[in-house]
């Protein structure tokens, strides 16, 4: 095509003039294969081409347009002989390459007969030995060749086969097995001279293998047949044992079966009137879960009722004593009616009037009630863990169970933020509650 290509690690690439940009030439490198990662390249002459690749050769012929030929198996003898990186070869006259291998040169005449391809015959494959490897290496036979049936116990089915072609060239042999009666298909084509298997169970097997030259010479197919012996419990002498036992086992299996009919129909009519109490039985439970449930139901719903009259309640005392704090605050500003400030005399019995209403008994007494009836339990386990707690104390602990800010704790205590504090940290002591732990959570618990 008149185009100039260039060899890489990735194949040829091609220039592309209207992109102005390197491609891969794919077509070329999908011809020839992995010769297209080819590290040198030597004309060979009439537009025939040596290709080498990492210590593979191959002879490319270009001279029919549109096709390539290549031709590498008659150098497979070759493979791995040529020195790395100093790959060479030299046309010496007319069809006549030299070649540098690591110990020397090798001539190759391209129109000498002998170097015309042809498909070696191969001598057939020889099973070199059998061994046991189920606990250690013990032969069972050192010649598998013959058409002999060998037998091996059940003790040893943990077995290695080893074999090789007796093929004096330096080619490269590659083998493909399969056991008949274990194996599903012939295996990979590997250079492994021997194959392990494992958990033969009894029977009979025949071992096939064939080797391989190049791509195009294969060997007839080697047998080796043996058998796995069964194991002691399954010969016959076991088998006719087993036989009467399940004879015997089926008298006494018919006995055992009629004394158990008749028991099950005695177990039959018990079951069923057992059946019929169990279900009367549950029943009884779920009607009775159900009642359970609707009055616990009740009870939360008539405690939750409970909760928001307290919280009423208390929201309530917490506005009257903000409105009596704030009447308190604003007196001082009060005047008769000549516009003087009122005496000292009258301010304290207006500021008795709001301490007295401020720290009304009956309304903690009202509110204590309340409590007491969505919490009958919570002032009788404190009074009886904590006898030394005194009022003060039991309206903080039951203003912290309805988790009241401090704010509202101190308007309904008629004292400052700053005697919450005092009095919570004075309350934590009496009731030993823990460093880590919330006074409200623990309050809670109660």
């Amino acid at each position: 095509e008149n185009r100039i290509i260039f060899s890489s690690d990735a194949g040829f690439l091609v220039y592309d003039e209207i992109s102005n940009k390197f491609s891969k030439y794919d077509a070329l490198n999908k011809s020839l294969g992995s010769f297209s990662a080819s590290n040198k390249i030597i004309p060979a002459g009439a537009k025939k081409y040596w290709f080498i690749n990492h210590g593979k050769m191959s002879l490319v012929n270009l001279a029919v347009p549109g096709q390539i030929q290549i031709d590498s198996s008659r150098f497979s003898v070759l493979d791995g002989r040529m020195v790395q990186y100093y790959e060479n070869i030299s046309q010496i006259s007319n069809n006549i390459y030299l070649v540098s291998v690591d110990d020397g040169f090798v001539i190759y005449n391209a129109n000498s007969t002998a170097n015309k391809q042809k498909v070696l015959k191969l001598p057939s494959i020889l099973i070199r030995k059998v061994e046991d490897i189920t606990d250690k290496y013990v032969l069972l036979t050192e010649n598998g060749n013959s058409n002999e049936e060998i037998e091996i116990p059940f003790s040893r089915n943990n077995i290695r086969i080893s074999f090789s072609l007796p093929y004096y060239r330096q080619s490269k042999v590659r083998f493909q097995y399969y056991l008949e009666g274990y194996s599903k298909q012939w295996s990979e084509w590997s250079s492994a001279s021997q194959k392990d298997f494992t958990n033969l169970g009894r029977g009979s097997y025949v071992f096939k293998v064939r080797a391989k030259i190049n791509e195009e010479s294969i060997s007839e197919i080697t047998e080796f047949k043996f058998t796995i012996s069964p194991p002691w419990y399954g010969n016959n002498f076991a088998i006719a044992i087993y036989l009467l036992i399940a004879v015997g086992a089926l008298i006494i299996g018919k006995r055992i079966y009629e004394a158990k009919l008749k028991r099950d129909q005695e177990a039959i009519t018990l079951k069923l009137q057992q059946e019929k109490n169990e279900f009367l039985k549950k029943e009884t439970e779920a009607n009775e879960k159900q009642i359970s449930k609707i009055q616990t139901e009740k009870l939360q719903a008539e405690l939750s009722v409970k909760n928001r009259e307290i919280a009423n309640s208390a929201m309530s005392l917490v506005y009257k004593n903000e409105l009596l704090q704030k009447i308190s605050e604003e007196m001082t500003k009060l005047k008769d009616e000549n516009g003087k400030r009122l005496s000292e005399d009258q301010l304290r019995k207006i500021q008795k009037v709001i301490d007295d209403g401020m720290n009304d008994e009956r309304d903690w007494n009202l509110f204590e009630r309340s409590f007491n009836d969505a919490h009958e339990s919570f002032f009788k386990k404190l009074k009886a863990n904590h006898p030394d707690l005194v009022p003060n104390d039991l309206k903080l602990c039951a203003y912290l169970h309805m988790n009241m800010s401090s704010k509202e704790m101190a308007s309904l205590l008629n004292i400052s933020l700053r005697g919450v504090e005092i009095r919570r940290y004075r309350l934590r002591k009496k009731l030993n509650v823990p460093h880590d732990k919330n006074l409200t959570e623990f309050l809670l618990e109660i």
